[in-house]
């Protein structure tokens, strides 16, 4: 079984124009785009195969990422159904000129494989946070088939005529 060491990917980013909104921190649909990406070689890692974002899920902005901060994402898969995978995602900021880090957000990806006839193997954990996370897998996973069912209902009622 592979271990979720085996499927990390870090990317590290220097925050500056022109990834950086009116309050000069980075923009969050930057930071949504290197976490898919920094996410989906995690995944990759781990099936092998083309995949595809099937959903991106508790996107927590727990502190801005501020101008001349470096911004570290670190992925690992989380957890593994038959043809889908979570990856969690960290994202460690640092005010380089006062070496202080701290958790900025955290994610969970969603990825499904494009590949039909697959059957992904299970991840096992090996240090404290990897445990922890990998242990909520079963219940996120469960509320995610919940919320997909909700959302097949709601497309049920939007209206997809132009708006003009």
């Amino acid at each position: 079984m592979p271990t979720c060491k085996e499927t990390r990917s870090v990317q590290t980013h220097l925050i500056m124009y022109p990834h950086m909104n009116m309050h000069k921190a980075l923009y969050g649909g930057q930071l949504m785009h290197w976490m898919d990406e920094t996410a989906g070689i995690a995944a990759g890692r781990f099936a092998r195969t083309s995949l595809v974002t099937a959903s991106l899920d508790h996107l927590d902005f727990l502190l801005p990422l501020l101008e001349g901060h470096s911004v570290c994402l670190e992925a690992y898969v989380s957890g593994a159904g038959k043809r889908s995978m979570e990856v969690f995602v960290k994202v460690i900021g640092e005010d380089l000129l006062k070496s202080q880090r701290y958790l900025a957000a955290t994610s969970f990806l969603t990825f499904t494989s494009l590949e039909r006839n697959i059957t992904l193997p299970e991840i096992t954990p090996e240090s404290e946070e990897e445990k922890y996370i990998c242990a909520g897998y079963d219940e996120r996973r469960a509320i995610r088939k919940e919320k997909r069912q909700e959302s097949i209902e709601l497309t049920k009622h939007v209206d997809t005529r132009l708006p003009w």
